[in-house]
């Protein structure tokens, strides 16, 4: 079939695997996206079978950009395991790429922001974080992020590692920073930060084992920190 005579998602879905080629990797031994429009068909054409079964709307057998938004762009791909199965996967892009996320440090207490988050509908303990923007680097967007959010101000800056905070869904992750602060400030209110908050090394980490901080990219720059002796 002549790319003229396909159907425009699977159209427009191949255009973008080869613009973006790097989205379409597979190392040796991974799992493969297909990108033969037979295949795609045949793989579609057994996930609609089981949708039907439950009763369930064929549209979920769609394969390419099933959305785009100002933000995100989700992609539903045809795939084949190493073991020869085949099914749909469905990802996450986040236009922006990659971001980074800081854990603050501020006369000897750890700092963070108690944000409301949309997604799950309920405060979160979380240390700073934002994506990288076009032309800057980890070390600005950490500086930025950190004077955005809590008003701090950085005088030392310790690069931690990178962290995939659902590595089944989305695309990038975070660069994970330690920061020591000369000073902090207000909350960031109109991102649905409501307070800036100081705890010991003790208090954070009874928080953890309570069960009071739940977000990856906080925990994990903790653990970094602890494992190197910054905190």
């Amino acid at each position: 079939m002549t790319e003229d005579k396909l159907p425009p998602m699977i159209a427009a879905y191949l255009a973008f695997a080869r613009q973006r080629p790097d989205l379409f990797e597979t190392p040796p031994g991974g799992v493969r996206i297909l990108l033969d429009p037979a295949e795609i068909a045949a793989v579609q054409h057994e996930i609609i079978r089981g949708l039907r079964a439950r009763a369930m709307p064929e549209s979920g057998a769609d394969v390419g950009i099933v959305l785009e938004d100002p933000w995100y762009r989700i992609l539903r791909d045809a795939v084949e395991f190493p073991d020869g199965s085949r099914r749909l996967h469905t990802r996450i892009i986040n236009y922006a790429g990659d971001g980074v996320a800081v854990l603050p440090l501020f006369d000897g207490k750890i700092v963070v922001t108690r944000q409301f988050r949309h997604a799950p509908r309920r405060f979160l303990l979380e240390i700073p974080r934002g994506a990288i923007e076009p032309g800057h680097s980890i070390e600005d967007t950490a500086r930025n992020e950190v004077r955005e959010e809590i008003g701090g101000e950085l005088t030392e800056l310790v690069r931690l590692g990178f962290l995939y905070g659902s590595s089944n869904v989305y695309y990038s992750g975070a660069h994970l920073c330690f920061a020591r602060l000369s000073k902090i400030g207000a909350p960031q209110l109109h991102e649905g930060i409501v307070a800036v908050e100081q705890y010991s090394v003790t208090e954070f980490e009874k928080l953890l084992v309570d069960g009071e901080l739940t977000d990856s990219f906080t925990v994990a720059a903790y653990a970094h920190a602890r494992a190197r002796g910054l905190v």
